[in-house]
């Protein structure tokens, strides 16, 4: 009879590993070793590939010799392609080589250290059998999986025995409290991050966060104007799952063509699976059809057809959340399940204006944020109490301030109303705390609120990429660069193809001064949206950075002429031939700057920014002292971004750092 258990190992730890095996075979299991030094024969080939594939389980004796054996590799790329259950099983700490990262990503291992060889025999037993090998008993492994992982749920297709490795791939991570000692990924954990970051491996003693992505869903019913039911069924789950426990959800929403297979998208991501769906609206009927796939064997783990009417829409939605997280045995508790159900308005036609508005306000210009504000309150007239229209809204007025469309004393205010109000009728919603914030950063200068507000978005949704975004914001303008880098790069791993989230990583990598980096950064904002309106600024930065001004010079004539005459392109036009000393030609670009002022709101920082360059320090100061007046949002990124030559020891110019609460200017 073939044995049920594959051992892989190099030859210069056999004398740590018979022990091992020697106790699993006294508990009952079948295990095929090399006992006789095939991987120094000829026949390698033929018993070891046979055994493998005979085998149901392939447990990795996880070393710094097996990790540097080819044999182990190959081993392990065989196991790979036949899908057999991997089981990595660490003698030592050891880091994952490249050769081996793609088929160990993802997968929990047994720390089998000295001293901690029951509680991880154990550990071991307990996953065998649920992978299906025969241990003999069953009692350790129940005793470690939760029963709502063992349970059927009606309406689900039952899952064969020849998929119950897959199922165990993504399941492992929630043994429970008894195993957690021993438990981590197979990965080196990151450095711990500022907060906990979804997307990085966790610390010792946490189980593993499973990774999916939510596909946006199809609309396969017949076109409906302004429809946006199926958008916002893979926006409205995709939020709901990021607030689940112990679930990394990535943004797939790149992956809108149907012909996008699971393995690939699995591969891009880095996840474990994917949800996908389709919609059918007519008639005032629903039908919505879900299935969640594993992007390794591509192999439907289970799917739903739900057939409602459309007054039904927000109750499918969290029963879809509901049942994606008990497919992947994520126990839900009944706090996860209020905000579910807070989140949303029951009003479909409110529901999709909100929709609209936050699609306009993605754009992030002029004409289509203030569109988004007309949206929201829309919304609000349908259900007053929809309390994401009302973040909606403030999140239009804050970025108006942000992009210099609108005067930060008016709009600011504005937020900080709509934010009260949003927080009076659900203080659940990160992205309302998220918002709050911003204001509390970029118009109070209240620092430690600010990061209090943050913080508890992400509290309540770790995988909230704009929390994450706006905080590492906050980070770098306190000088904690390190920690910005990695709030923004775990926001990135969330939402890979924005635009915006690369140009807040251009910010921080100049303020670190990594000039490749920071190139590396601004060309990854102009590939993923060359039209963005802070693409061509990004790079600006990187090449002044790097020194380079006669190209930061071109860049800004290139944005100027691509964008319409942003003040930002100007400002930066009148900076680079300052540096390049051309200083009279500067002064007409100022000039420029100073006629826009007079027509739309322009940061008095960023003139008084041209002004120190010009060597009119007097002008800047005051500049710089009207802005603090007026509480000009763009004060708090002056202080971080800009160069101040000559102003470092001026009195008055570091009162205005110190009544904002931020430490001196000091000379780079």
């Amino acid at each position: 009879m073939s044995a049920e258990v594959f051992i892989s190992y190099a030859r210069d730890d056999r004398e740590r590993v018979m022990p091992l095996v020697d106790r699993l075979r006294q508990s009952g299991i079948s295990v095929w070793v090399d006992e006789g030094g095939i991987h120094g024969a000829t026949l390698w080939g033929k018993e070891i590939v046979e055994a493998i594939r005979h085998a149901k389980a392939f447990v990795l004796v996880a070393t710094k010799s097996s990790f540097d054996s080819k044999n182990v590799v190959k081993e392990v790329a065989i196991a790979s392609e036949w899908d057999k259950a991997i089981l990595p099983v660490y003698l030592e700490p050891v880091q994952v080589p490249d050769t081996l990262h793609y088929q160990l990503a993802g997968i929990q291992h047994v720390e089998y250290y000295a001293g901690r060889e029951k509680e991880a025999f154990q550990g071991m037993i307990a996953s065998l059998n649920r992978i299906g090998v025969n241990t003999g008993s069953t009692d350790d492994a129940n005793a470690a999986t939760p029963a709502e992982s063992r349970t059927h749920h009606a309406g689900e297709p039952r899952i064969s025995d020849k998929k119950r490795p897959v199922i165990w791939l993504l399941a492992l991570a929630v043994f429970g409290l008894t195993l957690a000692v021993f438990l981590k990924p197979s990965a080196p954990p990151n450095p711990a991050p500022t907060l906990a970051d979804p997307t990085a491996a966790p610390a010792p003693a946490t189980n593993q966060a499973q990774r999916i992505a939510v596909v946006p869903f199809r609309n396969i019913g017949p076109e409906q104007e302004n429809n946006y039911l199926a958008e916002g069924m893979h926006e409205e789950i995709d939020a709901m799952l990021s607030m689940a426990p112990n679930l990394v959800v990535k943004d797939a929403s790149r992956f809108r063509d149907p012909a996008s297979d699971a393995k690939a998208i699995g591969e891009s991501l880095q996840v474990d699976a994917i949800v996908t769906g389709s919609v059918r609206q007519a008639k005032g009927q629903l039908r919505v059809i879900v299935k969640l796939v594993d992007t390794q064997t591509e192999a439907n783990l289970w799917a739903k057809t739900f057939d409602k009417t459309e007054d039904d829409v927000f109750a499918v939605q969290r029963e879809i959340a509901q049942s994606v997280a008990q497919g992947l045995s994520i126990q839900l508790d009944a706090e996860f399940k209020t905000r579910l159900a807070k989140r949303q308005t029951d009003n479909l036609e409110a529901y999709n204006l909100y929709l609209e508005g936050r699609k306009l306000w993605n754009t992030r210009s002029r004409a289509n944020m203030r569109d988004s504000i007309d949206k929201f309150e829309l919304a609000l007239s349908k259900d007053p109490t929809f309390a994401l229209a009302h973040v909606g809204i403030a999140d239009a007025y804050n970025q108006l301030v942000r992009y210099g469309y609108s005067p930060s004393i008016v709009s600011h205010t504005k937020a900080g109303q709509e934010l009260e109000k949003a927080l009076a009728i659900n203080n659940q919603l990160s992205e309302a705390h998220a918002s709050l914030g911003w204001v509390q950063f970029c118009f109070e200068w209240d620092w430690a609120a600010s990061e209090k507000s943050f913080q508890r978005a992400l509290e309540i949704n770790p995988n909230n990429p704009e929390a994450r975004r706006w905080y590492s914001r906050l980070l770098w303008i306190l000088n904690r660069g390190e920690d910005a880098l990695r709030e923004i790069d775990t926001g990135i791993r969330l939402d890979p193809r924005s635009p915006i989230m690369q140009w807040a990583r251009v910010n921080v990598l100049v303020f670190l001064s990594r000039t490749s980096e920071a190139m590396e950064a601004a060309n990854k904002a102009v590939e993923l949206d060359p039209g963005y309106s802070k693409a061509i600024l990004a790079q600006l930065q990187a090449h002044t950075l790097n020194g380079d001004h006669a190209k930061a010079l071109e860049l800004a004539n290139q944005g100027i002429q691509q964008h319409n005459n942003h003040v930002s392109y100007l400002v930066s036009k009148a900076l680079a031939l300052a540096r390049l000393g051309n200083k009279e030609e500067a002064r007409g670009v100022l000039n420029e700057v100073v006629e826009k002022s007079r027509q739309s709101p322009v940061p008095k920082s960023s003139i008084a920014l041209i002004h120190c360059h010009l060597d009119d320090h007097d002008t800047a100061v005051s500049l710089l002292e009207e802005a603090l007046a007026e509480k000009g949002s763009n004060l708090a990124f002056s202080y971080v971004e800009g160069d101040w030559p000559s102003l470092h020891n001026n009195v008055r110019f570091q009162s205005i750092w110190k009544q904002m609460g931020l430490p001196p200017k000091s000379k780079p």
